[in-house]
């Protein structure tokens, strides 16, 4: 359940900023806010290492996030959009 509402609440609100302030010095902080989530997740103490949580549940880091971003808008060619996976006409066709 923890999971699920990680992946609704704080990856969406990544997800939907990254391409913004990505690159600013504010991305630590998210990072912070990022690692303080996946101890909350694991049960952990402030101070403990969770980068085997991130293995865990398949979960990018921000600065990993940001950087396939970049990757996906920079080579688009590269992956399937929707139209090419089936024919039908809908509102996220051109999505990869």
């Amino acid at each position: 359940m923890l999971q699920m509402a990680y992946f609704a609440h704080f990856y969406s609100q990544i997800g939907c900023g990254i391409i913004f302030w990505g690159s600013s010095s504010s991305m630590r902080n998210v990072f912070i806010i990022q690692t303080t989530a996946i101890r909350i997740l694991l049960r952990l103490g402030p101070k403990s290492f969770c980068k085997e949580g991130f293995k865990e549940f398949d979960i990018l880091t921000v600065p990993c996030i940001y950087h396939y971003y970049l990757f996906a808008v920079k080579n688009p060619h590269i992956y399937q959009t929707n139209t090419s996976v089936h024919g039908m006409n809908t509102k996220q066709q051109n999505k990869l």
